[in-house]
């Protein structure tokens, strides 16, 4: 069965996407307009027992460009918002040094991860937020100069959660190979998984999951 990202009418609503979350200050990174249509599709079509291209041609609402726009829009104010109240977490430089190995090494299965085609627009965001961590370290690493300890706040402190937290729970799912040589059981983590937790913990972030204890436990 043909891909529908790849039909005509979707990759004009891609477009069209694009645009209006482009007015709503939201950037989508390639691919994900087609990955968010299709996933609409995809749903539509389970939930009629219908082609997904049936789906498409018949019974995708006329607003779903609009519906989507507006649903990322709020959800990046959402994202600001919690950027603004972030609370900087302050590091020693070899702490640092392990959250920029960690951000990395989640760039590095992000990358690997790409070559799956419905995962690939997520991956890349992934790979890009990971990009923005590292800079945003990088920066911080400047600023501070020759001191010991260095203040990590903002976007960068929302970025690195954030992909620690993805390859932490990408892993654990399944949805990314572990390059890793313990052992992977379902429900239980894996050495690169407990790494990846410990780093987390570091800028004050916890995967959520019961199987987890709290931070303060760990």
């Amino acid at each position: 069965m043909a891909d529908v990202r790849n039909t005509k009418r979707v990759r004009e609503l891609a477009a069209a996407l694009r645009d209006e979350c482009a007015l709503r200050g939201v950037v989508l990174v390639a691919g994900q307009a087609e990955d968010l249509l299709a996933s609409q599709v995809q749903v539509i079509a389970n939930q009629l027992g219908i082609t997904e291209r049936t789906a498409l041609d018949r019974y995708l609402p006329d607003d779903v460009v609009a519906a989507l726009a507006d649903t990322l829009g709020a959800a990046d104010a959402t994202y600001r918002d919690a950027v603004a109240t972030t609370e900087p977490v302050t590091l020693n430089v070899a702490d640092l040094g392990r959250i920029i190995a960690a951000a990395g090494m989640t760039m590095k299965l992000a990358t690997d991860a790409m070559e799956s085609k419905p995962r690939r627009a997520d991956a890349l965001g992934v790979a890009t937020d990971c990009a923005d961590a590292v800079v945003g370290i990088g920066a911080a690493l400047r600023r501070a100069a020759s001191a010991t300890r260095v203040q990590i706040d903002g976007p960068t402190l929302a970025y690195t959660r954030k992909v620690l937290l993805q390859a932490i729970e990408q892993i654990r799912d399944g949805h990314w190979t572990c390059p890793c040589r313990s052992q992977h059981t379902s429900g239980t983590a894996c050495d690169l998984q407990r790494n990846l937790i410990n780093d987390l913990n570091l800028v004050g972030g916890w995967p959520v999951d019961q199987r987890e204890p709290p931070a303060h436990d760990r």
